[in-house]
């Protein structure tokens, strides 16, 4: 039987496991940092919530249905938080959650993008001021720099402001949402083919060619707000939200990474206002995005009788791993292993394990009783900087043998003066 994985899934070898979970807690340091905190949702929904309005037809396509077909694996965290909000009407508000976990869509795989992957999403529900869109990026921001990644972009807009330009173009208020998924692939599928797609809901090419073109403009932030501001009248209240985002986003640092692109739709439906993307460079292509979000304030909405306005953005864990891959020489956590010659010697050295456990330090146990010199391949096939060896002389001195893998340094210690002698190291 030939054995495969199915498509769009990957395993994590130990030392892509460990760079995943050391990720995920750095990246979750820094979410705690910002006063956020951990809700956990299921990973099966009702297909109720899943269908209720809250994707968008494409998406839901994309969806991993149960076989019954009343439920099935979540798409993201953000529908499941609505949920949990319209459930717990009393929690205080602004609610600020995280999650990370694994979520799932039906896509078609290609690099960077997986049908099972993890993503870890920052939220601020009951606030509509612009300081908290700027807590989500800057905390998304912060989070990607803790993790050395420091060259990327911030790309920014907002659906009002999209929504404005396409009323002021002629085109139906109905066909809008349409418009804004084929402008989300413009990355994909370049100016014409959006064109194309655009004019296949039924609006003249000329006028497609002329909103996707005044979208396309180039410039400096405040070049691109102000003719906004001066072309579109009904832009100005969300321009100027744009404007006050940008300053608050300068008190994080983060002015020079920051760039108003007004082509930026983000296909999803929920989103009411303000979104934003986080994308780095490879070589002269623009790399899918590692973060994104926005605004959606009438998500909540959806599963109860009140709106609740709601801000959030998604680190995409996965993406992020398949970019540092190769970034971690670690394959295990160990960073002693207990040795030992003859089986004489072995409950003495399980009994030394135990004690440096207690100390703190991660160890490792011969459990296989192999030759020493088998032991020790082990010790460097695993990349283990410490072995404590022991033999006759060692059991009955009440000492061991600690050896520097990295150096060959050898020294007879007590075990106390073998655990400050690694912790040294650690530091």
């Amino acid at each position: 039987m030939e054995i495969a994985l199915p498509r769009g899934v990957r395993d994590y070898n130990p030392p892509e496991a460990m760079l995943l979970e050391r990720s995920i807690e750095k990246v979750e340091g820094v979410f705690r940092r910002f006063g956020f905190y951990p809700i956990d949702t299921p990973s099966i929904e009702s297909t109720a919530v899943l269908n209720a309005k809250a994707y968008g037809e494409e998406s839901t396509g994309e969806m991993y249905l149960l076989k019954d077909g009343d439920e099935g694996l979540r798409f993201d965290f953000t529908v499941p938080l609505a949920r949990y909000m319209a459930m717990n009407k009393d929690v205080p508000l602004p609610f600020k959650r995280y999650q990370i976990g694994k979520v799932w869509r039906r896509d078609e795989p290609q690099k960077m993008r997986h049908r099972e992957f993890i993503q870890a999403d920052v939220d601020i529900v009951g606030s509509t001021s612009v300081e908290s869109e700027a807590e989500v990026i800057a905390a998304a921001a912060t989070a990607l720099e803790s993790l050395g990644m420091r060259d990327y972009t911030v790309f920014i807009n907002s659906r009002k402001i999209i929504d404005a330009v396409l009323e002021s173009f002629g085109i139906p208020k109905e066909k809008s949402i349409g418009v804004i998924r084929a402008i989300d692939k413009l990355q994909k599928q370049g100016h014409e083919g959006v064109v194309s797609q655009i004019a296949s809901l039924g609006i003249e090419q000329r006028k497609a060619d002329e909103v996707l073109n005044f979208l396309e403009m180039e410039g400096k932030n405040d070049e691109k707000l102000d003719k906004m501001e001066s072309s579109i009248a009904q832009s100005k209240e969300e321009v100027s939200k744009i404007r006050k985002l940008i300053s608050l986003l300068s008190l994080y640092g983060l002015a020079a990474k920051l760039k108003v692109d007004l082509t930026l739709a983000r296909g999803l439906d929920y989103y009411t206002g303000t979104i934003f993307e986080f994308a780095v460079m490879q070589g002269n292509q623009q790399l899918p995005s590692i973060c994104g979000g926005g605004r959606y304030d009438n998500l909540v909405g959806i599963y109860s009788k009140k709106n609740i306005p709601a801000v959030g953005i998604t680190v995409g864990i996965s993406r992020i791993i398949d970019l540092m891959e190769g970034g971690i020489g670690e394959r295990t956590y160990a960073k002693a292993f207990v040795a030992y010659i003859d089986g004489a010697n072995a409950e003495y050295a399980l009994s030394v394990a135990n004690k440096m456990r207690a100390f703190g330090i991660n160890t490792d146990f011969e459990v296989m009783g192999r030759s020493i010199a088998k032991q020790l391949e082990y010790v460097n096939a695993l990349k283990i900087r410490f072995a404590i060896i022991i033999g006759d002389i060692e059991r009955n001195a009440g000492k061991v043998k600690l050896r520097d893998m990295l150096t060959g340094k050898e020294e007879t210690l007590t075990l106390e003066e073998a655990v400050e002698a690694i912790k040294a190291e650690e530091l």
